[in-house]
């Protein structure tokens, strides 16, 4: 949705309407659960410590005020200032989660019910409430009191291990992986216990436990299989796979780059008719998937010869135009100009108070009848403190005064 239409008085209801949520969370993974949740409606109220505030606030670089990270994995949410680890503070928690759905948060494992504050405390105050925890390596465990910081589990997953070249050391994103899928099974479970708690009706909620470790692992495929197939672990292969070919990232004239995936039987006759070469179809070296595994190594100097001599147009156009999957190596400036992410409103303009509009990531997954919108960017710290503890919890303003006095907010 354009970005000069999300807030218009057409757009339709979105789909977390009504749903409360409070996140004592910092950086990246527990955070984009709740971002997630208030793209597509959710008030989300996050709590940041009133002296050091949210790290993400000082993570890379800020320029004239604004840091991307903090701008874009705060959005839409309210914040405010509180000291969870006093009492007074643990008292106001506990009346921001009498009503609340969701409680989202990434303490270390043990750091909240030293502070007092258990899933069974919560449980008796408010016993609809879903409390998701998220970590490193999970509640429990010989590594749970470790620090899960998403590098160390980036190469603990198996991740790092399987990427880079052969010959190469294994690599790390330049990205926030691990983080990134913590923050979507998170949000995902979160629903999952919504679901449990108001469709199936049981009128409960639960504890939600979720490890950064276990959420990467999850997604890398069937290693564990593999490994007891084979009796070996996968290895590292560059841009090719071991499961189909050709696939590879390959050179143009023009010193762009390209990714070819020409791996199912039909796929690689059209890749071979495109490239005018027709009788490769039944080259004994490439005549079926396995084949081509084999002989990659011939496959992929023809695939580099035919592509380098051309233009990334040339390319692209000449194996679209034969229904060969073919992309781009873009970065995101050619997203940001790219027609179609244009039409799909994959970078948006979001509200940043009185300053100009900031560019980021559009709302993601697109629904038809409740999509998500982003209202703002990240805010200051505290800029919700009024509306949420003087008129939403009734706090007077001498108890203000000396909770802001104590450093309580």
């Amino acid at each position: 949705m354009p970005a000069s239409e999300q807030d218009s008085p057409q757009t339709p209801a979105q789909a977390l309407q009504g749903l409360k949520v409070v996140e004592c969370a910092t950086v990246i993974a527990a955070p984009l659960c709740g971002r997630l949740l208030a793209d597509f409606g959710a008030e989300v109220i996050h709590v940041e410590h009133p002296e050091k505030g949210d790290d993400l606030r000082h993570f890379g670089f800020t320029i004239d005020g604004v840091n991307p990270w903090w701008k874009s994995y705060a959005r839409n949410k309210k914040t405010v200032t509180l000291n969870i680890s006093k009492p007074r503070g643990r008292e106001i928690l506990f009346r921001l989660l009498e009503d609340a759905d969701i409680f989202v948060e990434n303490f270390r494992p043990g750091r909240l019910e030293e502070w007092g504050i258990s899933y069974e405390i919560l449980a008796e105050i408010n016993p609809r409430l879903i409390m998701v925890r998220v970590s490193g390596f999970g509640q429990y465990g010989p590594y749970s009191s470790q620090p899960g910081f998403g590098t160390l589990i980036e190469a603990m997953s198996g991740f790092a291990h399987l990427t880079g070249q052969p010959d190469g050391p294994p690599t790390l994103p330049q990205f926030a992986l691990a983080d990134s899928f913590a923050g979507c099974y998170a949000t995902m479970a979160a629903m999952f216990a919504v679901y449990h708690r108001d469709v199936i009706g049981t009128g409960k909620g639960q504890m939600i436990d979720v490890s950064l470790w276990e959420s990467l692992f999850s997604m890398l495929g069937p290693n564990v299989l593999v490994n007891q197939l084979t009796g070996q672990p996968p290895i590292r292969t560059g841009n090719r796979t071991t499961t189909s070919a050709p696939r590879n990232i390959y050179r143009t004239k023009d010193n762009r780059w390209v990714a070819l995936a020409g791996s199912t039987p039909a796929t690689a006759i059209r890749l071979f008719k495109a490239i005018g070469m027709p009788e490769l179809a039944d080259d004994p070296r490439f005549a079926t998937n396995r084949d081509r595994l084999q002989n990659v190594e011939a496959l992929d100097a023809i695939m580099d010869e035919w592509i380098g001599a051309r233009t990334l147009d040339e390319v692209t156009v000449q194996l679209r135009e034969n229904a060969v999957p073919v992309g781009p190596v873009f970065d995101v400036s050619d997203i940001i100009g790219n027609p179609h992410a244009q039409a799909r409103a994959m970078v948006i303009d979001s509200p940043d108070g009185d300053g100009p509009p900031l560019k980021m990531e559009g709302v993601v997954p697109k629904m038809a009848g409740t999509p998500g919108a982003v209202h703002h960017a990240g805010r200051e710290m505290g800029a919700d403190n009024a509306e949420i503890f003087e008129r939403r919890l009734g706090l007077s303003d001498e108890e203000l005064a000396a909770l802001k006095s104590d450093n309580i907010i």
